[in-house]
């Protein structure tokens, strides 16, 4: 597993605007977690943590087979405290700090696993970027992940690590899963999501 890159996949959040969980929410037979986690593993990234709540804890867990699944028992000091128990939970099963992770936020859904390759091969911290538009997932190199342990849990990401751009063709990589109009975009795009 030496040059393995892990992933982690955060699924921690309350879903307070959306009113249900967005781990859950379903596009081309499949549920927003599950399409993640098979991009992941296609990427080859191992292990693959997957950070979710109480709430959805047993859910997670029997929906995510070849992955760890942790709990933030903290969602609500939002994403960093999640990458910080995700990052826990690869030191613990690898003995060391990685020198890359892939963040994956699983709200954010717009990307193929071509684009996690992109992120492996490069040398910085990095976020996908398509026609101007920035966004998910992310590498995060080893110098910034020490930094994120050493943070606040609910200090932003964006305040702690600078993000290097990797140019992609994701024309849905602004898509972020927030409220019902923004599930109804998604699945009007639902043919976006029949291959990985």
């Amino acid at each position: 597993m030496a040059n393995k890159v892990p992933a982690i996949i955060i699924a921690a959040g309350e879903s307070k605007r959306l009113g249900r969980p967005k781990a859950f929410v379903e596009v081309a037979g499949k549920n927003l977690l599950q399409h993640a986690l098979e991009k992941a593993i296609l990427s080859k990234c191992e292990p693959v943590v997957i950070v979710t709540n109480q709430e959805n804890l047993f859910q997670v867990t029997i929906q995510s087979e070849g992955a760890i699944t942790v709990l933030n028992s903290n969602p609500e000091y939002g994403r960093t405290g999640s990458i910080q128990v995700g990052l826990n939970a690869i030191i613990s099963e690898t003995g060391k700090v990685p020198k890359k992770i892939i963040f994956i936020p699983v709200d954010r859904p717009g990307w193929k696993s071509e684009s996690i390759v992109n992120l492996i091969q490069s040398k910085t911290s990095s976020c996908l970027s398509c026609g101007g538009i920035k966004g998910h997932p992310v590498s995060i190199v080893e110098k910034d992940l020490l930094s994120i342990l050493g943070s606040e849990k609910d200090s932003p990401l964006r305040d702690i690590v600078s993000f290097d751009l990797v140019g992609v063709d994701e024309p849905l990589l602004y898509l972020n899963i927030d409220t019902e109009k923004d599930v109804d975009e998604l699945l009007e795009n639902e043919h976006f999501f029949t291959t990985l």
